[in-house]
């Protein structure tokens, strides 16, 4: 799957979070304040009665975290799945890929396309504030050969309730790219990157 293909996936879930929004808005009644299983709460604000939720990220970051890639600009696509309980914690599952560009020893470019599997775990310190970690396995391709490699991170964030069962998100976090060998540039590599991560997420029921 190319990175036009992968973006065009990842706006259909956009689009899918958007007109579940819109149908909630024009369905006529108002958002009831409610705890995630349906229960009286002064503070959640949601009318969700389970805490599955469908949604995505637009990560924008400082590079790659490896390779010559150190301009700021989107560095992460990520459609996800999870549980969610607001005011208390979160785990989300997502699939994120990108595409950036590296040199080797003699100047020469390369695109290298990277897709990661991730689990994030967050815990609400300030009502609709919260601490997150992840852990992602990451994959690298490019002509010059194929490579994978572990990151973690550690971040903050908060999010806004959109009508009745839609949120939307903002989270910023550092990434630590644990060393790997890279064959573009055969040698041993590792890295960082902060991320701001701009996302969505819709419940289920």
């Amino acid at each position: 799957m190319n990175f036009v293909k992968r973006i065009v996936l990842s706006l259909a879930f956009v689009l899918a979070g958007a007109t579940s929004s819109l149908a909630q808005g024009f369905s006529g009644s108002s958002p009831a304040v409610s705890s995630p299983f349906g229960g009286a709460s002064a503070g959640a604000g949601t009318s969700m009665r389970w805490p599955l939720f469908l949604g995505g990220t637009f990560g924008l970051g400082s590079g790659a975290g490896v390779g010559d890639g150190n301009g700021v600009g989107i560095c992460q696509i990520k459609p996800m799945i999870g549980a969610w309980m607001p005011g208390l914690a979160f785990v989300r599952l997502g699939y994120g890929f990108s595409s950036y560009e590296e040199k080797d020893d003699e100047g020469r470019k390369s695109e290298v396309e990277s897709s990661d599997l991730s689990i994030d775990l967050g815990v609400h310190l300030l009502s609709e504030f919260f601490v997150k970690g992840s852990y992602s396995r990451v994959n690298a391709l490019s002509e010059k050969g194929d490579v994978a490699w572990n990151e973690w991170s550690a971040g903050f964030g908060t999010f806004w309730i959109v009508f009745s069962r839609t949120f939307l998100t903002l989270d910023i976090g550092y990434h630590w790219v644990l060393e790997h060998y890279d064959p573009l540039i055969d040698r041993d590599v590792s890295g960082g990157r902060w991320q701001m991560n701009l996302g969505f997420s819709v419940f289920v029921y």
